[in-house]
């Protein structure tokens, strides 16, 4: 289900924090522009296709 907005920035900051002090990389899917721009790098897809 969707979180509230509130719980929803806790754990975006959670996995931020985490995948910065484990070096680790987060691939994640979303098409909310909001929580994309929270991202280091964004690809964007277009019927199947890399366009960005």
């Amino acid at each position: 289900g969707n979180l509230d907005s509130k719980t929803s920035a806790e754990v975006l900051g959670l996995i931020k924090r985490t995948s910065a002090e484990f070096r680790q990389t987060v691939v994640m899917i979303t098409h909310n522009n909001d929580i994309a721009r929270l991202a280091d790098r964004i690809v964007r897809i277009e019927d199947g296709k890399i366009v960005e």
